[in-house]
């Protein structure tokens, strides 16, 4: 099992998942996530069978340092990708 880190923000338009291989962006969560698998699966070549975990950290300096209070745990997301 390979684990990733990533973090993720909205930009206005779209979410947006990065670290310092890859950049995924699309207009709903569940978009992002099939385009992440896929982004995963052409940067890693995974074997069949193989899982690859995603640990999605928001990115909060792209939010109103005040709304943090309201979401110190909301904006965490933890994928695992089946190939």
């Amino acid at each position: 099992m390979r684990l990733v880190n990533m973090s993720f923000f909205h930009d206005g338009k779209q979410w947006i998942a990065r670290d310092n291989k890859v950049e995924v962006a699309a207009s709903s969560l569940a978009d992002l996530d099939g385009k992440l698998h896929e982004a995963l699966r052409e940067l890693y070549s995974p074997s069949e069978g193989s899982r690859i975990t995603v640990n999605l950290d928001f990115d909060y300096s792209t939010i109103p340092h005040w709304m943090i209070q309201y979401h110190p745990y909301y904006m965490h997301r933890r994928l695992e990708f089946d190939y």
